[in-house]
This record gives C-alpha cells, sequence and structure tokens, in this order.
C-alpha cells in the first residue's frame, strides 16, 4: 500500500508542474537514495534507464508503462543530467 502511494505522488508530481513537480521529483530521489543506499540526485526512472542500457531491462519497462511513455527512463536520465548541469551553473557564480 505505501508503495502504491508512493507511486501515485510521483506520478502526480511528473505529470504537473511547478513546485508540485520539484517535489515529486526530490521525493524521488530520497525513496532511490533510501531503499538503495545510492548516488544521490538520482531519480528511480534514471536507475532504471541505466540498467536498461546495462542490459537489465524490466525496470525500465515497469517504470515505461506506468509513467505512460516509451522514453520515460531515458527522458529521466537526460533531466538529471540536466539539472545537475543547472546546479553546476548556480554553484559556480
Amino acid at each position: 500500500m505505501i508503495l502504491f502511494t508512493l507511486i501515485i505522488l510521483i506520478i502526480i508530481g511528473a505529470l504537473s508542474g511547478g513546485w508540485l513537480h520539484a517535489f515529486a521529483v526530490a521525493f524521488d530521489m530520497f525513496i532511490q537514495a533510501l531503499v538503495w543506499d545510492s548516488a544521490t540526485g538520482v531519480t528511480i526512472s534514471s536507475r532504471a534507464g541505466l540498467a536498461a542500457r546495462n542490459g537489465k531491462p524490466l525496470g525500465s519497462k515497469i517504470v515505461n508503462f506506468i509513467m505512460g511513455s516509451n522514453t520515460h527512463c531515458e527522458d529521466a536520465i537526460q533531466a538529471d543530467i540536466d539539472r545537475a548541469k543547472n546546479a553546476l551553473k548556480i554553484l559556480g557564480d
């Protein structure tokens, strides 16, 4: 039940804009870091996309299906890269 609720919150945030989307991305990153004890700043979708690139496509297929896009995980990888580049610009000023 908790996992279902988390998925719904992330989907609602991903489909919206502004602060709700930012909250959904931050929450997604928090859950990813908590569950997989992995690098911060990477979303669950990006992890699934990276796994697919390494020959393990199941997670990516599931996430893409839930999000309703065949390219969601690849798009998420690019969004994480863009977000990191933007942070570097802000921190470099």
